[in-house]
């Protein structure tokens, strides 16, 4: 779906694997709970080989593509028959059809890994890449090794009123009825948290008299940032993070911190990339 189409979707890249099936059923519920559009996005490319293909070949690897698409299609159709479900097969490499698919999208729906990925590799390189170039929030979803808990968790340091991860932490506090955890996260070490502390929960409150009926609770941590947000991962449903750090010497597009939370934490993650506009509470 692009940009001056109705409505902002929420885009799932589905490859049939049981990851993409779990982002999928995930994707499905959060379309329905924004009322959004759900586009099942399926993106094929030729194989790296140096031998051509057949007219005969490409049609099968087409037909084997929208076989696959389609069964992502009924899946969500059958699950949120009021959900409008869209299908697209595009030609390209996953991340990149991903990428341009996030420029209008609400959101992108991933799973950890796709077909081809090392079963023991905790992120794959179509979730790195996509994460490194996304235009809206992407979640990755891997299904959660602890009982729901009815709690979204977000970690911000520096926040303004304006911060991308606490409104995209609000919103899905909102959207599922739950309380949010927010961690202020401080340099660690840090002996005087009294400044940043008065500072975070000033900015909370803007957000708080938006988003009345979310229950909050602030933390101000000085301890080990993953540490930290793999703890409270632990104990919530949905964990919301930037994608990189102030302090990030290399600056990477995935911060240190983000690509371990990927790597650790015990429920979906929610990366919300620097390079969206900034988002207000008015």
């Amino acid at each position: 779906m692009r940009a001056g189409d109705e409505g902002r979707p929420v885009v799932v890249g589905y490859d049939g694997s049981k990851a993409s099936e779990q982002a999928l059923r995930w994707g499905i519920e959060e379309a329905r709970m924004r009322f959004d559009p759900l586009v099942v996005c399926y993106a094929w490319q030729w194989p790296s080989l140096s031998i051509p293909f057949s007219r005969e070949t490409a049609e099968i690897i087409r037909r084997m593509s929208r076989h696959v698409l389609g069964m992502g299609v009924d899946l969500a159709r059958d699950l949120a028959p009021r959900v409008r479900v869209l299908g697209e097969v595009v030609e390209g490499s996953p991340s990149a059809v991903l990428v341009s698919e996030s420029v209008a999208a609400e959101m992108v729906v991933i799973g950890p890994r796709g077909w081809g990925d090392v079963e023991e590799s905790r992120i794959g390189p179509t979730a790195v890449q996509l994460l490194s170039h996304a235009r809206s929030p992407v979640t990755v979803v891997k299904e959660a090794s602890h009982p729901r808990t009815n709690r979204v968790a977000v970690g911000v340091e520096g926040v303004s009123p304006g911060s991308l991860e606490l409104a995209v932490a609000f919103e899905e506090a909102r959207l599922r009825k739950a309380s949010l955890l927010a961690v202020c996260l401080c340099p660690e070490g840090m002996e005087d948290t009294r400044q940043p502390a008065v500072r975070f929960n000033t900015n909370i409150a803007v957000w708080e008299e938006k988003y009345s009926g979310v229950n909050v609770e602030t933390v101000v941590e000085t301890h080990p940032h993953a540490e930290v947000l793999r703890r409270a991962a632990d104990r919530s449903d949905l964990l919301v993070i930037g994608d990189h750090e102030s302090d990030d010497p290399v600056g990477l597009p995935i911060g240190p911190l983000c690509q371990s939370l990927l790597r650790e934490a015990s429920c979906p993650v929610v990366v919300v990339p620097s390079r969206m506009l900034s988002m207000s509470p008015w």
